[in-house]
């Protein structure tokens, strides 16, 4: 089935890496590409009222992979006019770059991507520059969360071809302890979950004592060749969607590669 795509740009160099992300995550995507004119930033005979040469090389680089693509512009805050545009439009993906802090403030900044992260209805992948990319090993992070399990769902159904390993970091520090047992259990009931997906898994539980969840994954994604992380956000429906985990965020801030955050 084909993906519906989002890439926001911005004009940035990190656009290309983005959109070849994407297309290397998703070859049978349709790409919507979506350029955010801020009017803070943007004097009316600024360049950026007229993108076309910014869409220009994004859109050859789609074609030349056989990708199709859409491209729009809106004006307004970035953040807010990505989420409005996911809500608006049958979006199933987003993809966006995030540069941190940059001095250029119309490009997409951390935070924009963190406001999408937190409010975007569909799972969000977070490219930053110079990055490790590709799908060839993808990881999840599995806590007993429902958000965990849906990260785990996602990894099953959209990369059931690739390596695929399931990491639980044994949660050993204050009241939130948790017995052999219960870990055990866990990545037993993963396992099973993949089984009846057909897929093949690595389930691994790893007890790092008072090492904090989220550095305990950055580092197995370091030492084992990891191309991709798949983390569960912790929001909640309602007014509290805008919630995002304390180790999703981490994990997506610190990380050496794309980092896929699913709602």
């Amino acid at each position: 089935m084909t993906r519906n795509v989002l890439v926001p740009v911005d004009g940035g160099p990190l656009g290309i890496e983005t959109v070849e992300h994407a297309i290397e995550t998703f070859p049978d995507s349709e790409l919507m590409l979506l350029y955010v004119i801020d009017p803070r930033y943007t004097a009316a005979d600024d360049d950026e009222l007229h993108p076309d040469r910014l869409f220009s090389d994004l859109v050859d680089l789609a074609e030349q992979r056989r990708i199709s693509v859409r491209t729009e512009t809106r004006v307004g805050h970035p953040g807010r006019e990505i989420v409005e545009y996911c809500d608006t439009n049958d979006v199933d993906e987003i993809v966006i770059g995030s540069h941190g802090k940059d001095h250029d403030a119309r490009i997409l900044l951390g935070s924009v991507a963190k406001r999408v992260t937190r409010r975007a209805p569909v799972p969000v992948t977070i490219v930053r520059p110079n990055q490790r990319h590709g799908s060839l090993h993808s990881l999840v992070a599995l806590d007993h969360s429902e958000q965990s399990q849906k990260a785990l769902e996602y990894a099953l159904a959209n990369f059931p071809d690739t390596e695929l390993t399931i990491l639980h970091v044994v949660e050993s520090r204050g009241r939130h302890r948790e017995s052999a047992d219960e870990a055990a259990a866990l990545v037993a009931d993963a396992r099973e979950k993949a089984l009846d997906h057909g897929v093949e898994v690595r389930a691994v539980s790893e007890d790092r004592g008072e090492m904090k969840p989220a550095r305990a994954v950055l580092d197995y994604v370091i030492a084992n060749d990891v191309d991709h992380v798949i983390v569960g956000s912790h929001g909640r429906s309602g007014a509290s969607r805008i919630l995002l985990g304390s180790v999703a965020e981490s994990i997506s801030r610190r990380s050496p590669v794309p980092v896929t955050v699913v709602r």
